[in-house]
């Protein structure tokens, strides 16, 4: 069966963490599902995992184990420091490269993201 976050509230922290990872995993969904938001009510072509802020809910975050991963290198260089690819797209994907290895040690992918930000841009400006 599936928790709902309120029954995650009235978990204690031992009993939500002796949850199995699958059960954990789903409470997390819900709990940054729950945490986006937007900054008005107009309509915008940002959907998905695109939000204006997230409220970060420190206790139930802890309370599934959850982690943060803090993303670094997402320019468009190499390793090397010099940027990768010619193009506007070679360098998205540069990025994105970036950040998925960040995201595969996590053990986490892209639908859990809360905030990114990527910087295309001539370095020595």
């Amino acid at each position: 069966m599936p928790y709902s976050l309120k029954d995650l509230d009235g978990m204690s922290i031992d009993a939500a963490q002796a949850l199995s990872f699958e059960e954990r995993d789903g409470l997390l969904d819900l709990i940054i599902a729950e945490g986006r938001g937007q900054s008005t009510d107009v309509l915008s072509y940002r959907t998905g995992l695109y939000s204006d802020f997230f409220d970060e809910d420190l206790t139930r975050m802890l309370k599934v184990k959850a982690i943060k991963v803090l993303c670094r290198g997402t320019t468009s260089s190499g390793f090397d420091g010099l940027p990768v690819g010619d193009t506007d797209e070679e360098q998205y994907r540069a990025c994105f490269r970036h950040i998925k290895t960040h995201l595969d040690a996590g053990r986490t992918g892209f639908n859990r993201v809360a905030t990114l930000i990527v910087f295309l841009t001539n370095m020595d400006n």
